[in-house]
This record gives structure tokens, C-alpha cells and sequence, in this order.
């Protein structure tokens, strides 16, 4: 059987954590993966949840072990999102997996047509856009697909090259 969906492969994990610092400490201290490259309360172009648009408040934290992406992302406000959704309901821990899009639209309506719902769609101050949808079925995580660009793909790999450099001493690029 083919899948029909035909999307890349998860290329990033990310968990939703309590403390951005902190959780930045535990990855660089305890599992030797960093240096992080922060966003601090990112002012989204567009922030939709479930077709709404919503002032969630978000930290965000990126960092390479090998080539899985990792995310770290904070939420400081109760405004309705995935991330609050999830904390809500399992806790901190792992959110969401990433898969990078070449056709954000095609790939929606793959989605759309296996029933799996658009959740929340953001749109960075650099103009990425992230969809998140509701693929935590069983109990797992949602799918987030990121609008890939030239832009991501340098942002991408200017991280994992700076892992690949890292000597482990400044955790925070």
C-alpha cells in the first residue's frame, strides 16, 4: 500500500516545556545537544487557532542532535493554542513532530482528505509559516508541517552545522 500523503519525513521533535532555561540546561547539560538558537515571545504575523486568531504568547528554542531538529517551546499566557491544549491535557513533554512542506496547500488537503484537521497555522516575523494538525489520535503527537523556503532551508542547516561545531561550552548561540 502507497501513502497517499506523500509527506517528507519527520525531521524535527519538539516538546512543549515548562521553562525554556531550564529545559535549554537539561539538553546542553545532560544530553550534550545544543547550542540553541531563542526566540523570545515571537510576534507572529498571524497566529490562527482553529480559524481564530489568538495572542498566544511563545518562547521557542531550536538545536540539531545529528539531523533530528529539536524544539523547545514555552507558552506565558493561557490564550488559546496547541501548546496550551496539550499542557492542558498530558503535561509538558513531546508536542508535536515536524516534517518540512514544500506545498503547504497540497499537503492540507492530503490531510484534510485522510480527516485530519487544521488546528493552528502561524506565520513567523520572517514569514514561515507552520501548520499544526490534529494527528494525536492514539494517544501521539500532532503533525507540523513547515513551509519550506530558501530561508528555512539555510536556517536549518546553519543550525545543524553549528551542532556539529559546538564545543559544548555557550549553550545559547
Amino acid at each position: 500500500m502507497t501513502n497517499s500523503l506523500r509527506l517528507g519525513p519527520i525531521m524535527q521533535i519538539a516538546y512543549v516545556v515548562a521553562d525554556l532555561d531550564a529545559a535549554i540546561s537539561h539538553w546542553a547539560g545532560k544530553l550534550a545537544v545544543g547550542p540553541w538558537a531563542v526566540q523570545r515571545h515571537v510576534n507572529y504575523k498571524l497566529s490562527h487557532y482553529r480559524g481564530v486568531a489568538t495572542p498566544a504568547d511563545i518562547s521557542v528554542a531550536f538545536a540539531y542532535s545529528g539531523d533530528v531538529n529539536i524544539e523547545l517551546v514555552q507558552q506565558h499566557n493561557d490564550a488559546p493554542s496547541v501548546f496550551h491544549d496539550f499542557v492542558s491535557r498530558h503535561g509538558n513533554g513531546l508536542q508535536h513532530v515536524g516534517v518540512l512542506s514544500d506545498d503547504l496547500e497540497t499537503d492540507t488537503l492530503r490531510l484534510a482528505d485522510q480527516g485530519i484537521a487544521l488546528v493552528h497555522r502561524l506565520i513567523n516575523p520572517n514569514g514561515v509559516e507552520t501548520r499544526f494538525f490534529d494527528t494525536e489520535f492514539h494517544p501521539g503527537a500532532l503533525l507540523e508541517l513547515i513551509g519550506r523556503s530558501d530561508l528555512t532551508d539555510a536556517g536549518f542547516a546553519q543550525l545543524r552545522g553549528a551542532a556539529q561545531a559546538w564545543d559544548g561550552k555557550e549553550a545559547i548561540l
